[in-house]
């Protein structure tokens, strides 16, 4: 067959007949070694393309083109930076701000999503009373058309309203993840535990997404239906309304039945994932231990309790879930016996008899959707109180005042500590002075308080009392992202975080393009001052190999080193060092005095705290902490003379290495 005589089809196989098109005569060839990518590059760069290259230049900088980018630019780097900004005592504010254009329309489609399903109703009811009676076809064929139409308007708005909540999840999400973070990091330094954590956003946001949800919303209208009933026939409207009170009366005695187990089921789950990622963390030392079964049974006592209450709330639910849809049926069921009785004694039509038995369904079917989804709502319901909770007891943001760059005087006043337990008092009235370019040693036995110190020091801790200044402003004056950029720091717990190792020393920081040079530049002179550029360099990737979840991947001693290098990333003032040649070979405490001392000759204050006299050695002076006092602060020499004199034997060691 001849297909070129019409006009589409022909002219396609006119065009394949003719064989391809004619290359380009300017076009350049692709070399045999070149990629796809530096051909279409040498393409696109060709003077035949000069006029293209110019108009979509100009295109993209100038009109609607440069407007749109710009506008998307804008409002995602905005989005980000209200995100990062958010304090705690914002959120519930802003919560409402943020999510009342989510609600409107949420209920705005939900009204117009419950008034459709009127539509079944009254088509059955016209059948029925119309058309049947008259066999009127053309008037079946349009009530056919209208019923179509409704359903699919009513389809399009309920997928409109699911993406709505969706949406409303999210931004839940936007709003509160970065606060409750930080509130949890507050807490955890302040050692109280968290009122609320992620998890909790994470159940909430289930819970406006769930089926139970679009209950909810459904069932304000609820009346509506059975309003209806009413207009049909008193008798059904009152069938209707006893229904709905009794469904009601289960999803109530639902609610009180299982409220008690949601709750502690919250708790438990928490506890239990807490704890069993700790067991994960310290796998190697329980196996070491031959402790692995011991923990495995401690653990399944913890989870039998906690998946114990899991079924006890399941039973609950699947119990009420069970009777609310018998209940719903055999009121379905009435509803229609009741119908045909009135349509038989004349007082209602039989199209009645079908309408009422689906707008009594519509009417009972929000409440079976909640009683059938309760426990997570519950267990929203749970998650929202605690998040209410955490805002509404979170400190007001306070904008502080940018301070001058500090020389690294430090002075403690009357200085109290908790232990990371929140509990125990591990340090009380500590006082002392240390300026610009010393080396202040802190030793004592273990239990003395002396980490506790490093923690105050480095702003690690919060302070029960007192106040701790440099340069005579206090800590708490300053912004806390701020003070941090003058204050180096390596706990006495090595702590790196999963990324890469360059990214460790630079604490994250991010950066554009322009000044990652500059940034890593950065980053090697503070691993070169810390001694371990050499050893990064023997890593697999160098500065970019990647570390795991707690710094996995590296040696504690090469971690020290790490943490070292990170401690003096963009020259701190203040360096606060706990233990930090535990790890190190001879190698490496030599490379740590030398990077000491090159912070005191730059003017920087150093305290260290440690056990061995390889370190006191360099110190300027010496603090003596003993039951979370400090009971010496001096020049090294002179403390370590008295120490000698007296006869104390706390730090025998240090003392003994030090005189020689």
């Amino acid at each position: 067959m001849d297909f070129s005589r019409f006009p589409l089809v022909g002219r396609f196989v006119r065009n394949r007949d003719a064989g391809p098109p004619d290359e380009p005569r300017d076009a350049p060839e692709r070399g045999p070694g070149e990629s796809a990518g530096d051909w279409a590059s040498r393409i696109w760069h060709s003077p035949r393309l000069d006029g293209a290259r110019a108009l979509l230049g100009k295109a993209a900088e100038t009109g609607p083109a440069k407007r749109l980018i710009s506008a998307w630019e804008g409002g995602a780097r905005a989005a980000q930076e209200f995100s990062e900004a958010l304090k705690a005592s914002e959120v519930l504010a802003e919560g409402k701000k943020g999510l009342r254009g989510h609600l409107k329309l949420i209920l705005l489609f939900s009204g117009a999503i419950n008034l459709l399903y009127l539509a079944p109703s009254l088509y059955m009811l016209q059948v029925y009373d119309r058309v049947i009676p008259t066999g009127g076809i053309a008037t079946l064929i349009l009530l056919s058309v209208v019923l179509v139409v409704s359903l699919g308007v009513m389809a399009i708005l309920d997928a409109v309203r699911s993406r709505l909540l969706s949406r409303a999840a999210l931004r839940i999400e936007r709003l509160a993840s970065d606060a409750v973070i930080a509130e949890n990091m507050r807490a955890r330094r302040e050692g109280v535990p968290p009122v609320a954590t992620a998890r909790d956003i994470d159940t909430l946001r289930q819970g406006v997404t769930s089926p139970a949800a679009i209950g909810l919303l459904d069932l304000p209208w609820t009346p509506l239906f059975i309003g209806i009933c009413f207009v049909i026939h008193f008798w059904i409207g009152m069938m209707a309304l006893g229904g709905a009170v009794l469904i009601t009366a289960l999803a109530l005695v639902n609610e009180r039945a299982s409220r008690g187990a949601l709750s502690q089921l919250s708790a438990k789950a928490a506890t239990f994932y807490v704890a069993h990622d700790g067991d994960l963390n310290s796998a190697e030392t329980i196996n070491a231990l031959g402790s692995s079964a011991k923990m495995r049974n401690r653990r399944a006592k913890a989870r039998a309790e906690y998946v114990d209450l899991q079924t006890e709330a399941a039973f609950q639910g699947a119990t009420y879930s069970a009777a609310t849809k018998v209940v719903r049926m055999m009121l379905q069921s009435a509803a229609l016996g009741l119908g045909a009785y009135l349509a038989v004694e004349r007082e209602i039509s039989a199209g009645a008899i079908i309408a009422a038995t689906i707008l009594t369904a519509r009417a009972f079917a929000p409440v079976e959707q909640i009683v059938g989804g309760w426990r997570q709502i519950g267990m929203a319901a749970t998650a929202y109180q605690g998040l209410r909770k955490l805002f509404a007891g979170a400190k007001p943001a306070v904008l502080h005042t940018p301070l001058p760059d500090p020389k690294g005087r430090i002075q403690l006043e009357a200085v109290s500590a908790l232990a990371p337990d929140g509990r125990t008092v591990s340090m009380q009235n500590a006082s002392f002075v240390a300026g610009p370019g010393e080396i202040i040693g802190v030793i004592g036995p273990s239990g003395a308080g002396k980490t506790t110190l490093a923690r105050v020091l480095a702003n690690a801790a919060v302070v029960k009392s007192g106040a701790v200044r440099i340069d005579g402003a206090r800590y708490a004056d300053w912004d806390e992202a701020a003070l941090a950029k003058h204050i180096g720091y390596l706990p006495q717990r090595i702590e790196l975080f999963d990324g890469t190792v360059a990214e460790n020393i630079s604490c994250f920081m991010q950066t554009d393009a322009e000044s990652a040079h500059q940034l890593g530049q950065r980053i090697v002179q503070a691993a070169v001052m810390a001694g371990a550029h050499e050893m990064i360099l023997r890593l697999p990737r160098g500065y970019e190999t990647e570390l795991g979840f707690g710094g996995s991947g590296v040696s504690p001693g090469q971690a020290q080193r790490i943490a070292l290098a990170r401690a003096m990333f963009g020259d701190p003032v203040v360096m606060v060092l706990d233990e930090p040649n535990s790890h190190l070979d001879a190698d490496g405490e030599l490379a740590l005095v030398g990077a000491i001392e090159a912070v005191k000759a730059r003017g920087g204050t150093v305290f260290v705290v440690a056990h061995r006299a390889g370190v006191i050695n360099v110190a300027d002076k010496l603090i003596v902490m003993q039951e979370s006092r400090i009971v010496e602060c001096g020049p090294r020499h002179g403390v370590l003379a008295k120490l000698g004199a007296v006869g104390k034997t706390q730090v025998p060691s240090i003392v003994a290495g030090a005189q020689q």
